[in-house]
């Protein structure tokens, strides 16, 4: 991610070619979700190499039920469907922020996402979120 403060620690899992799930300084929710095809990251979407300024991009939407979360792209297609090893306190910020930062590129992993960013190549979106299920 780009710009002054704009960073990610990396303290979730994705050591096996799965999304995870990280915390923003000012704790709001963020999804780290490596490269799969089918997921495309169209700017025409919403989609930015630079950090979204704004609310959430239109047409999107996610729903976190229990640990699955479904994020649906413009026209209610699918873009990711799954589980997601979350915590209370992400879903807590989930619940107080109500938009999720999606973050992707060419990676498959924790272990090459920083020459990814590092190359300023991963492709940022914020999208509206719900909790429904247990929280």
């Amino acid at each position: 991610m780009t710009g002054e403060g704009a960073h990610v620690e990396l303290a979730g899992t994705g050591l096996c070619d799965g999304p995870w799930p990280e915390l923003l300084p000012d704790l709001r929710p963020v999804l780290v979700v490596p490269a799969a095809p089918g997921r495309s990251c169209d700017p025409r979407d919403g989609w930015s190499a630079q950090a979204p300024g704004g609310g959430p991009h239109p047409g999107w939407s996610a729903v976190l039920d229990g640990n699955r979360l479904t994020v649906h792209r413009p026209g209610q297609q699918p873009w990711y469907d799954g589980e997601v090893a979350v915590g209370r306190e992400w879903r807590r910020a989930v619940r107080v922020h109500r938009v999720l930062l999606l973050v992707t590129g060419p990676f498959s992993g924790v272990t090459d996402f920083g020459a990814a960013a590092g190359a300023g190549r991963l492709f940022l979106l914020t999208v509206p979120v719900r909790l429904d299920g247990p929280s």
